[in-house]
């Protein structure tokens, strides 16, 4: 009997063994899993590949997409893709489920704008045919991928996504050790059966058996001290019981896997602090800023500024231009540079219009100069619409960031402000007129000379009433919060100088610069002569008892209107 059992168990060790071996090898699962989706037939100009879809493996997802022509792959946020998206016929790919990527399509407008150049696009490539990108979340928050050939062609649907596959197949190392341990103790036993002895019961006569159990005496004759080989037997029995418990219980361990691989996993919520662009993007804007200003500076031509310069800064770049053209000997406008880059303020805003601020000094700066870039909307980039040079003396506060961004502040709102960022500027501007509001802004050097250039004025022209009025223009008021609670408040005040003849019939001259824009040289009815000045001031939080601060302005000539 205990030799039949003991062949049993070496048979099983091992089946179980080769069982084992065959599941790390021929049995195997496949090293990466994959899920595909094509639609052949779209007409959508755009295709989204949705964050979920990322989610089928934290380390690595490879996206492969294929098409008939030339296509784009751009990164962007997830939000940012859905805004540039907007009510366009796109095809969403959401995710996995049973080892195929989901999909709907999603009817809209026929034809978007080519979204290749995009500032809200991290990264982009192009590709002609077939595209493999291997997927690496750019930073925090959730992100998409947009495909799309030009905006009016169909955008590619033939995508699949893989990933690596968990092929360790731990249950084979568990028939492995399993039928070890089975074939262990099978030789075992059988060792203990070719040993034979009087408690096998192999070989002893009936009545000899019969004889010793009548009489009491056991089969063996068991000496003092020495184990019965009875009890031998049982221990050897039982012991046999646990070692298959404890390995079915390791077999059952093994197999309990996690749920199917392929399944998407849910997308953590975005938070609401992430900065809307990061390092990379806002420096490849700059330097499209700067490629568009030096443009136009050299030609003089403000078409040239028409791509990244919008706001104040084109109104102040094209009347120095028109100025200049009749007048060469007029400064030109502070160059931009892009580098090298001291410090940034990145809105965390998510709605439109959103502003970024960069703080640039280049080798023809003799100062720092303090860009402000507004983004109207998702399909527009990003525009210079201030460019400001920072006082002498004046040092730039320290830059909120939260998530790696700066929350901005609504230009009608406090918001724990000492004045509220639209006001502030306001008290600026009366203080520029006529010396108003000195307890409320800080002493300064722009106020200082433009005080004195009214005061010139004023005294040049005997035979002219002059005034001087400024109003703020609201649209251009952008603020973002500073590291001690307070803002930097950036915008562009309107300073209109008017000019009337003292007495009836005399007549106001107008200099070279005036008359470049008006068009005469003199007038008998007036003239009112419009300057820009952009300004960027610190407002400290409530309960401060400082002053505003002037950081940095620019001014310049911007219109001259008879009257």
């Amino acid at each position: 009997m205990r030799s039949k059992t003991a062949i049993a168990l070496i048979a099983a060790g091992l089946v179980a063994i080769l069982l084992g071996i065959g599941f790390r090898t021929i049995w195997a699962p496949p090293e990466t899993l994959s899920a595909s989706y094509s639609a052949g037939d779209s007409t959508a100009p755009v295709t989204v590949i949705e964050p979920a879809v990322f989610g089928v493996h934290d380390e690595r997802v490879d996206i492969s997409v294929e098409s008939d022509g030339e296509f784009l792959l751009a990164v962007g946020r997830a939000g940012d893709v859905d805004a540039w998206v907007g009510k366009a016929a796109h095809t969403s790919i959401s995710g996995v489920d049973g080892g195929q990527l989901q999909a709907e399509t999603v009817k809209g407008d026929a034809e978007v704008p080519n979204p290749a150049g995009s500032d809200l696009w991290v990264s982009e490539e192009t590709a002609d045919g077939q595209a493999d990108h291997r997927w690496i979340a750019p930073g925090d928050g959730e992100w998409s991928i947009l495909l799309a050939a030009d905006g009016k062609q169909p955008a590619p649907t033939a995508v699949t996504v893989s990933w690596p596959n968990d092929n360790s197949a731990p249950w084979g190392i568990v028939l492995v050790i399993v039928g070890a341990l089975l074939a262990v103790l099978g030789l075992a036993l059988a060792a203990l059966a070719r040993r034979g002895g009087p408690d096998s019961g192999a070989g002893e006569p009936a009545g000899r058996r019969a004889a010793a159990e009548a009489s009491g005496s056991t089969a063996s004759g068991t000496g003092e001290g020495q184990p019965a080989r009875g009890g031998l037997r049982l221990r050897a029995a039982e012991s046999v019981r646990p070692v298959l418990a404890v390995a079915a219980a390791g077999l059952l361990a093994a197999t309990a896997v996690p749920a199917h691989a392929g399944e998407t996993a849910a997308p953590k919520e975005a938070g609401d602090s992430y900065p809307v662009l990061l390092e990379g993007q806002l420096n490849r804007i700059l330097d499209s800023v700067e490629a568009a200003v030096t443009a136009g500076d050299s030609a003089r031509d403000a078409k040239e500024l028409a791509p990244r310069v919008g706001g104040s800064a084109l109104t102040l770049r094209k009347a120095n231009y028109t100025v200049r053209a009749e007048n060469p000997d007029l400064a030109a406008p502070a160059p931009v540079s892009a580098e090298p880059l001291k410090t940034a303020m990145v809105g965390t805003t998510a709605a439109w219009p959103r502003t970024a601020v960069a703080v640039t000094q280049g080798k023809e700066n003799p100062v720092p100069q303090v860009i402000v870039l507004s983004q109207a909307g998702p399909r527009e980039n990003y525009k210079m619409v201030e460019a400001v040079q920072m006082l002498p003396g004046t040092t730039f506060p320290q830059v909120a960031s939260e998530g790696g961004g700066t929350p901005a502040v609504a230009a009608d709102s406090a918001e724990g402000l000492l004045h509220v960022p639209q006001q502030a500027l306001e008290v600026l501007a009366a203080n520029l007129n006529n010396g108003k509001n000195q307890d409320k802004v800080g002493k300064n050097t722009f106020a200082e000379q433009i005080r004195a250039f009214q005061d010139s004025q004023v005294k040049a022209n005997k035979n002219a009433d002059i005034t001087f009025s400024r109003k703020v223009e609201p649209e251009s008021v952008r603020a973002l919060k500073t590291a001690d609670g307070g803002a930097m408040v950036f915008g562009y005040i309107r300073n209109v100088m008017s000019s009337v003849p003292a007495e009836p019939g005399a007549t106001v001259e107008l200099s070279d610069e005036f008359a470049a824009l008006a068009g005469k040289s003199s007038t008998a009815s007036g003239v009112d002569v419009t300057y820009g000045e952009s300004v960027a001031v610190y407002v400290p939080p409530a309960g401060a008892k400082d002053p505003i601060s002037v950081i940095g302005v620019a001014q310049d000539l911007v219109d001259a209107k008879l009257k």
